[in-house]
């Protein structure tokens, strides 16, 4: 790490696992995508600021919320551009996401993301009440400026050009708050930069995501939801795939799956036995459970419980 800045990196090999890799952030992940999972997160504190680089190579559809009290501003990083937040295919340079506000994003395989996280309390010129949860950012060189200086810095080989006089984290600090208050300002200005509402399909999608919640989804099935949300099928199935890239029949599926690997992962429940998670998580045919896990995760579920009660 350049100039002497540190910064803590954590590897993790499971969604579940990541989704408290960033500090104080409540969110949840499921696994879209085929493959083994990689993830890494690496956090930064310096001054008054909080820089954080994030990094999932299969695709994964994700809840997720700062902390209260703080702003992210987010820039996305990843080679193929394109993602959904709320519902919306979005492929924005950055977003102001204020703390303690849900999204639900899906984004594709290999994404990598910057965060730089800042206390509302240093922000007291803006009503934060005023803004929407996620708000994209207008193009700009400075936006592009300050993605790639992040990249450069979590890489490395980040060295400024001039002698910076006094400590650096808190130039740095004080640079970037400037910066943040900037683009802050621009929002609150223009009213052509309107945040992410939400479109209908999203409405939709949280509507029968919070029935699922209520009601044991090891039971769950697409006819059931149509019938609750009294809706035809296509209209299910196009909310689902606008929001999320999957049609209901399979997030449902990958949702069970999820369910099963948190407890296959868990030592106090992989005990239990590859059948019996199978059942509570609503598959009763145990060969066609193995195969989309395997399909899904790398490994066969027995392999995930061996590995798991090997480290009790």
């Amino acid at each position: 790490m350049a100039q002497g800045l540190d910064s803590t990196t954590h590897v993790f090999f499971a969604p579940s696992f990541q989704e408290s890799g960033l500090p104080l952030w409540n969110q949840r992940y499921i696994q879209l995508g085929k493959g083994t999972f990689k993830g890494t997160v690496s956090v930064l504190t310096f001054g008054k600021l909080t820089l954080i680089e994030e990094t999932i190579n299969v695709s994964v559809g994700q809840t997720t919320c700062p902390p209260d009290g703080t702003i992210a501003v987010v820039f996305p990083a990843h080679r193929s551009e394109l993602g959904t937040i709320n519902g919306e295919v979005r492929s924005d340079k950055a977003f102001v996401h204020v703390g303690g506000r849900e999204i639900t994003v899906s984004g594709a395989e290999n994404c990598r993301a910057y965060y730089l996280l800042v206390q509302q309390t240093d922000l007291p010129e803006f009503d934060f009440r005023k803004f929407g949860a996620i708000t994209p950012v207008a193009p700009s060189l400075h936006i592009a400026e300050m993605s790639a200086w992040l990249a450069s810095l979590f890489a490395g080989t980040w060295q400024p050009k001039i002698r910076l006089s006094g400590r650096t984290d808190q130039v740095l600090s004080e640079i970037l708050l400037d910066r943040v208050k900037d683009i802050l300002t621009e929002i609150q200005q223009k009213a052509s930069i309107a945040p992410l509402r939400g479109t209908f399909s999203y409405s939709l999608f949280l509507k029968a995501q919070r029935f699922i919640d209520d009601y044991d989804d090891a039971i769950m099935s697409v006819t059931r939801l149509t019938e609750e949300l009294n809706i035809p099928p296509h209209i299910l199935r196009a909310a689902f795939v606008q929001t999320t890239g999957v049609s209901p029949r399979l997030w449902l599926r990958q949702r069970a799956l999820d369910r099963a690997r948190r407890a296959m992962l868990d030592p106090a429940q992989a005990g239990k036995g590859v059948s019996q998670i199978a059942l509570e998580c609503g598959f009763f045919h145990f060969g066609r459970f193995a195969g989309y896990y395997a399909e899904t995760y790398g490994e066969l579920p027995i392999v995930t419980i061996r590995n798991t009660l090997s480290i009790r």
